[in-house]
């Protein structure tokens, strides 16, 4: 068994108007459960977990999505977070996936990129619990700092600890 996991996390946050009954909203959450049903069938993937978290930094609850009414800022960040064996597992999902990548084009312009990266990557202990503020944090620290082997994308991507190459 391996020692370490590739834990991943990823958040979009809606431009304009946000709540669950417009046109954008609708098409993300009916498309979620096709998703999830697809990714558990993924190898790679060790275990995910979606969510909301408000403005304020708070993980919402299903009755609060259902509630919300709010706009620009004040949006709240959906997010993903999950464990894979290795980046390649990852990068095949996310990007050759047509069911995914169909999704991520149509929603591309519903999405708030004015944030800076959107998804963040590090190599997790197989026995670590990660919590949202732990994932948040992560993706702040790349934000600030770019890559590391503290937080990473698949762009600029860092090899699990121990492992080197010898040239």
């Amino acid at each position: 068994m391996n020692e370490y996991f590739l834990a991943h996390f990823n958040t979009a946050r809606p431009v304009g108007p946000f709540t669950v009954h417009l046109d954008e909203s609708k098409y993300f959450f009916q498309q979620l459960q096709a998703l999830f049903e697809k990714v558990h069938l993924h190898v790679g993937l060790l275990g995910h977990r979606h969510g909301m978290r408000s403005a304020e930094g708070r993980e919402l609850n299903f009755f609060e999505i259902a509630a919300l009414e709010t706009e620009g800022e004040g949006n709240p960040h959906i997010y993903t977070l999950a464990g894979w064996r290795d980046a390649q597992d990852l990068h095949s999902y996310v990007y050759r996936d047509p069911q995914h990548v169909e999704n991520m084009r149509r929603l591309r312009n519903w999405v708030d990129r004015s944030e800076g990266p959107n998804m963040v990557m590090w190599w997790a202990h197989r026995d670590t619990r990660i919590s949202l503020e732990m994932a948040w944090d992560r993706l702040q620290r790349l934000r600030k700092e770019g890559p590391s082997a503290h937080a990473f994308s698949l762009q600029h991507r860092i090899g699990p600890p121990g492992l080197f190459s010898v040239a």
